[in-house]
């Protein structure tokens, strides 16, 4: 909750209207203080999804007004009590409840915006939506939001700091800055969303047709100053660390709304979330997101869209594992970046240094950027610079990269390059093509097009899934809009792709066609079918050698149960051919229990059981597993008390692999070796435990314990499945590798 004194002005479609009032603001999420009285309404809105653009004027309206301090959103709703769904979530998760969401493109241009959302239980999402709309929640910012019910209606209210966001106030003759705001109102009974605009993110033209607004925003500077303080204590043998304390600040100066400077001692990067098990066997690497505030600031000005989530920069790389293995995370010695956003020119560069440790293992990270935007168009280069010392190693890479966005069109593209410096030299290449057109709001098509050769090397600093590789898709979808007392909506999506290596070789690729249905009761119907056919397998791992797969058909369906209520389930059956010559069943089933407004229990199961599960041992030797996958995660999310949160997760997985067949990969196929056995179970184990005490905007304390382990036992295929798999859970409970208490605060002055 938050009082201010707003003496001003309100704001309004094309005009400014001075206001002055003489008491205080409350966000209470009431809209009964005077400022209300004279802000701009909002009241015609359509509903987008599905997208029969509709016109409605009783679902909801709006107000919006601004003032020196910032923007306030207020929103009614007119949903009777029987068919609300109020409940709390924690901050960035799913909201199982009715809620409101806002899109505000500050600089009125399209270069990025932010999504503010409040549920009507109190639960918030915020994120930075980048110009290629795509949607980053990593980024967490200080905004106040509050909710209120009445027995016709529930309303939100929503305050924005002008410091809170980086952008350019884009001017017009009278001074006034132009910004663009989307309202929306999500009903969970029907799956329906209704918006004060006929877009959604999925359009081409969502910001073109933004609607605008204008205001005088004020001219401000800031100086935010965030210290921490860390204490792990671990229970288990850590070679004499078993108590850490790691003591930080991140300094933030702003002398423009369009500038940002931010300088980390010892930065805030200690993440009190774990990662989820990863059972990966792939060559392809886990992508794992970001939450650490540092890097979560600004990131639309360094993004660089290329397609398959190649990266130039991951910010997972910095503060990683050290180079001489040592260290599972490095510490960070100081971090700094600027930051400037122009009406047409953007740029900004950051640079960080981790700890060198006992043996020059740190590694340094720098990056700069510059942009050049006009009306629906956008270009820029983005270069980046790693040293290694302990490896000998320099590691350079840029893209240049461009858009262009039209009410029917969308283009984006991006030419890489990368360049390693060590005991070899070696000069890749790469690029990124995504074309799109809409047809209409129900219609649309694109093409994809990447191609990195086999020199191309991001992952110093960014991240690939492969190198070597081509891979073009087409993909066509058309939505039926259906009015009955059963279906509303029927979605077809076709889906073509082909891969090939640089040499021409060709991989396995896939024709999907989909199906989804959305009924009239708020269930949802997914029926998907999938065909790959025949191709090389090149990237196995270990470095071996190619050799080919068989074609290949997939079968799911997925329910998804009406949100409304205090239980709501999801399930999946999947039949598959895999492998050289297996099948495979998979089955999902989640289910959500809300026995209170507060309370949010997760109870998620995954299980696959096939013949065919293909993995390199090692080089040019692969095994076919008969192999069981299970997957349970059970999730607990609380509010306790005003700003008290209580959340618990525990993840446990066992895979048990008995190795059925196993192969010598050579030049002329694959050769069945004998008197082999690769079997293994592999067991994890990830839970923990937090309570969060929010103080305010980047101001919180944590108290966290985790504990968990993962062991991967060789054992003989006779002998697989012997053990109950809640035993070896309980073994990694009762010697687990992590076992520690974090005690966490910072604290924003």
């Amino acid at each position: 909750m938050r009082a201010c004194k707003c003496s001003v002005l309100a704001m309004v479609i094309g005009s400014i209207i001075p206001v002055s009032y003489a008491n205080s603001l409350i966000i209470d999420g009431k809209l009964d203080d005077q400022a209300w009285q004279s802000a701009q309404k909002i009241e015609t809105f359509f509903q987008v999804v599905p997208a029969t653009h509709k016109v409605f004027n009783d679902k909801l309206n709006a107000q919006v007004f601004a003032d020196q301090s910032g923007i306030y959103i207020g929103i009614t709703n007119f949903q009777p009590e029987h068919s609300r769904q109020k409940q709390f979530n924690l901050q960035d998760g799913f909201m199982q409840a009715d809620f409101n969401r806002v899109y505000i493109d500050f600089s009125g241009d399209g270069s990025s915006a932010y999504l503010f959302a409040i549920t009507l239980g109190g639960g918030i999402q915020d994120a930075v939506v980048t110009s290629q709309r795509t949607t980053d929640h990593d980024w967490d910012g200080d905004w106040q939001s509050a909710y209120h019910e009445y027995v016709t209606h529930w309303s939100s209210e929503i305050f924005i700091p002008w410091h809170s966001v980086s952008f350019s106030p884009k001017l017009n003759e009278q001074g006034l800055a132009t910004i663009g705001l989307g309202v929306q109102l999500y009903e969970l009974e029907s799956n329906h969303i209704f918006a004060n605009q006929q877009q959604t993110l999925s359009n081409s033209d969502f910001f073109i047709n933004m609607p605008k607004l204008e205001v005088q925003v004020p001219v401000q500077s800031q100086l935010s100053f965030v210290p921490y303080i860390t204490h792990q204590h671990h229970f288990t043998e850590r070679q004499g660390k078993n108590r850490e304390l790691d003591v930080g600040f991140d300094l933030l100066y702003k002398p423009a709304h369009n500038q940002t400077l931010s300088v980390a001692m010892n930065p805030d990067f200690a993440q009190v979330d774990s990662d989820d098990v990863d059972v990966n066997y792939s060559a392809v690497e886990t992508l794992r997101t970001d939450k650490r505030p540092f890097f979560t600031q600004d990131i639309s000005v360094f993004n660089v869209d290329a397609l398959q989530d190649t990266k130039l920069i991951h910010t997972r790389r910095i503060g990683a594992s050290s180079d001489d293995g040592s260290e599972m995370i490095t510490p960070i010695d100081g971090a700094v970046r600027f930051v400037h956003q122009g009406m047409h020119n953007q740029w900004g560069g950051f640079a960080v240094r981790e700890n060198s440790l006992d043996n020059a293992v740190g590694k340094h990270f720098y990056a700069g950027r510059y942009s050049y935007r006009a009306a629906n168009w956008r270009t820029g280069v983005l270069a980046t610079h790693v040293e290694r010392p302990w490896l000998n190693r320099d590691a350079h890479s840029a893209a240049w990269d461009s858009q262009y966005q039209s009410e029917t069109w969308s283009v984006q593209s991006a030419f890489l390059l990368s360049q390693i410096d060590g005991e070899e030299k070696n000069t890749g290449n790469g690029a990124s093509l995504d074309l799109g057109y809409q047809f209409s709001p129900n219609t649309s098509a694109s093409g994809k097009y990447l191609r990195l050769n086999r020199h191309f090397n991001n992952r110093d600093m960014g991240y690939m899934k492969r190198n070597d590789w081509q891979y073009m898709n087409l993909n066509f979808s058309h939505a039926v809009n259906i009015n009955n007392n059963w279906l509303t909506r029927v979605k077809h999506v076709y889906d073509v792709s082909y891969e090939a290596n640089t040499d021409g070789l060709k991989l396995p690729s896939k024709q999907v066609y989909r199906a989804e249905l959305m009924m009239s009761n708020g269930a949802q119907w997914t029926m998907q079918l999938d065909h790959t056919d025949k191709g090389w397998q090149d990237n196995i791992g270990a470095d071996s050698i190619a050799f080919e797969l068989p074609e290949a058909v997939e079968t799911r369906v997925l329910y998804v149960s009406p949100y409304i209520g205090s239980f709501s389930w999801a399930a999946s059956i999947e039949l598959d051919q895999e492998g050289l010559s297996g099948h495979a069943q998979q089955y999902a089933l989640d289910m959500t229990w809300m026995p209170h407004e507060n309370w949010n229990i997760k109870f998620n199961n995954f299980y696959r059981n096939g013949d065919g599960w293909l993995v390199a041992n090692k080089r040019n030797q692969i095994t076919e597993y008969d192999r069981r996958y299970f997957v349970n995660t059970i999730e607990v999310s609380s509010l306790l008390a005003d700003n008290l949160e209580l959340s618990t997760n525990v993840q446990w997985s066992v895979l048990e692999a008995a190795s059925k067949e196993i192969f010598q990969v050579t030049e002329q196929g694959l050769v069945q070796r004998n008197n082999l056995d690769t079997s293994f179970v592999d067991k994890g184990l990830m839970s923990q435990f937090k309570l969060r005490y929010r103080l305010g905007a980047y101001s919180d304390i944590y108290l966290v314990y985790r504990r968990g382990g993962r062991d991967i036992v060789s054992l003989q295929r006779d002998n697989a499945g012997e053990q109950g798999w809640l035993d070896g859970v309980e073994q990694n409970w009762t010697r687990p590798d992590e076992d520690s208490a974090i005690f966490k605060m910072r604290y924003l002055f």
